[in-house]
């Protein structure tokens, strides 16, 4: 028997070689497109929370409705009021949520002030006792002057102030979350 020998190869035409070579290289780069495609949008997708917190700053400082001035006593005592916007973590939105709650009061002039109902020293709802005209936290026994100031050493600083502002009718509250536990005054949302 006698070996067959190997088909002419015409002058002029491309080695086998060369053409397996551009035909791999082609499959590698059409395979690569066909990952690279549906993967950018998936990292939009995943990357997206974190890039819009980074881009908006951080948590919202905006001013929400908290009560009307009729619903404030005359008389300067403070009174409690839910705090309630819409929250957002990482890709879902809840809307009207309380996320926490304020003392809003009136002074002489007709002024609103307003202080967060968290006690600055370990996080607890503080209290309005009526008998006493104190601010009554009842995990620690911190207390608080109308005005916010502490009245004993327990807490480390004093009722955080809340900016408020008045349109028409209502009251709106920059609502913000502090550090507890510290003598310093840092917003932590």
């Amino acid at each position: 028997m006698s070996n067959p020998s190997p088909a002419p190869v015409a002058a002029g035409a491309p080695a086998p070689q060369r053409r397996s070579f551009l035909v791999g290289f082609a499959a590698g780069a059409i395979g690569a497109i066909v990952a690279v495609v549906p993967t950018i949008p998936s990292l939009a997708f995943l990357l997206h929370p974190l890039l819009k917190k980074k881009r908006s700053g951080g948590g919202d400082n905006q001013f929400v409705k908290v009560a009307t001035l009729e619903a404030i006593p005359e008389d300067g005592s403070p009174r409690a009021f839910p705090v309630q916007m819409d929250v957002q973590d990482a890709w879902n939105k809840f809307p009207n949520r309380q996320v926490g709650s304020v003392f809003l009061s009136k002074d002489k002039a007709g002024n609103v002030k307003c202080f967060s109902c968290v006690c600055p020293h370990l996080g607890c709802t503080v209290n309005y006792e009526e008998k006493a005209k104190l601010f009554l936290c009842p995990c620690h026994a911190s207390s608080f002057t109308l005005d916010g100031e502490r009245k004993n050493q327990i807490p480390p600083r004093s009722m955080d102030p809340l900016e408020v502002h008045v349109e028409k009718d209502e009251v709106l509250v920059k609502y913000q979350s502090f550090r507890a536990g510290t003598s310093e005054r840092k917003v932590v949302n």
